[in-house]
């Protein structure tokens, strides 16, 4: 997730001028989407052994994810430009660590915009190299920087993204200083890239993608990405309107505060900024399909051009776009590749899922179906932890450190 990058130049001449605006009353307890939509309240989730994360409020966890982390010093780090991938366009940088023997390859798949050199994936790639494996990540296969290398069709059909993701590795494989030193291959994913890495254990299962990885562990993966795109949208639409510049400034780069201290930001204000930083993201996803695919999102009448921008644009762009490519029959059929129960379901038990109860981006009543109906082997379902909130802990730590157990 590209969180505040946009608003880090801007907060520094900011706050010289001005203080803090709040929107409303700051929470005094943890807000559920039942308390946004007047919903029923989300199931509750047994404490994990260990569990170490303690702020108990999903949307400041998930505004503080990447600041919850002290950032590693990564080091013996390579950089393999991979040429001559089949219907791509330009060649595609990947980064590597790798063991100076066969060892494990665990590939990092990241967040909706996500770049290599992120704060997450540097996280991941020293505590999974630490523990013996080699470890390869690249950019997020929604980013436009990636798309116009790889030529592989507009963002957001995550099937097709997973065989291109596919492709990237196998080039990777191939390459003379890769070659025959990988003993098993895993995937770690992290919200639109854990609905990438399923996608790949899905289509590897059915013989459409030749990689096969041993296994697959996801956190905070969307339970519904139709359900997602609505919520991301509401925030915009709603919550974004009711906060100025300075109220997202604000929440740039902020750290969490100690436990016991009242959060400094209201509900709307997280939600406003959540909204915003999704659909920051989505900006370049647009901009790209208008200029190399030329599908446009259409203009309404009347109406703000980015009201419902997500969902409009898997609809109104993505859908039109894939139609009778790849399998796509149906916008049913497109928003289905990010269904978290069946996908779990449609895998191999050498998949899992980790998911908070908090997590803004869920619907509390989806998520209690999802407990209902995944075997309990394959998800976990933590009490707090908003939208990858919990992802700098030790107990995160060592369930990544556990990947091949």
């Amino acid at each position: 997730m590209k969180l505040w990058r946009n608003l880090n130049v801007l907060l520094a001449v900011a706050c010289v001028f001005c203080a803090p605006i709040f929107a409303e009353e700051e929470p005094t307890v943890a807000p559920t989407l039942a308390s946004v939509d007047g919903q029923p309240a989300a199931p509750k989730a047994e404490e994990p052994a260990r569990f170490d994360y303690s702020i108990e409020n999903g949307l400041y966890a998930t505004i503080t994810a990447m600041e919850s982390f002290k950032k590693p010093d990564i080091k013996n780090e390579r950089k393999f430009k991979l040429r001559d991938i089949e219907g791509f366009r330009k060649e595609v940088e990947v980064r590597a660590l790798l063991q100076d023997g066969p060892a494990p390859l665990v590939i990092i798949f990241l967040g909706l915009a996500t770049k290599s050199k992120d704060p997450l994936a540097r996280l991941w790639q020293a505590q999974l190299y630490e523990a013996g494996n080699s470890v390869m990540c690249f950019d997020s296969v929604f980013r436009a920087s990636f798309n116009q290398r790889s030529c592989h069709g507009v963002a957001g059909n995550i099937e097709a993204e997973a065989i291109v993701a596919a492709k990237v590795i196998g080039a990777f494989l191939e390459h003379p200083e890769v070659r025959d030193k990988t003993t098993k291959i895993g995937l770690v994913g992290a919200s639109y890239g854990g609905m990438l890495a399923l996608n790949f254990a899905k289509l590897a299962k059915e013989g459409r993608i030749r990689i096969q990885p041993e296994r697959v562990l996801v956190f905070s993966p969307p339970i519904s990405m139709k359900t997602s795109a609505v919520l991301l949208d509401k925030y915009y639409d709603e919550d974004r309107q009711k906060a100025g510049i300075f109220d997202l400034l604000e929440m740039s780069g902020h750290k969490p505060v100690a436990p016991g201290k009242k959060i400094p930001f209201s509900e709307s204000q997280m939600r406003a900024g959540i909204g915003y930083v999704f659909h920051d993201d989505l900006d370049d996803a647009v901009k790209c399909s208008k200029d190399v695919y030329k599908f446009e999102l259409p203009k309404k009448d009347g109406d703000d051009k980015n009201k419902r921008c997500f969902t409009r644009f898997i609809e109104e762009v993505v859908f039109p776009y894939w139609k009778d490519r790849s399998g796509v029959k149906s916008l049913d059929d497109l928003w289905e590749c990010g269904n978290l129960a069946k996908l779990l379901n449609a895998c191999d038990s050498n998949v899992h899922a980790i998911i908070a109860v908090d997590d803004p981006l869920n619907d509390p009543v989806l998520l209690k179906y999802v407990k209902r109906d995944v075997p309990a082997e394959k998800l976990t379902v933590l009490p707090r932890g908003g939208h990858l909130g919990f992802i700098g802990c030790t107990w995160a730590r060592e369930r990544v450190l556990k990947l091949f157990e």
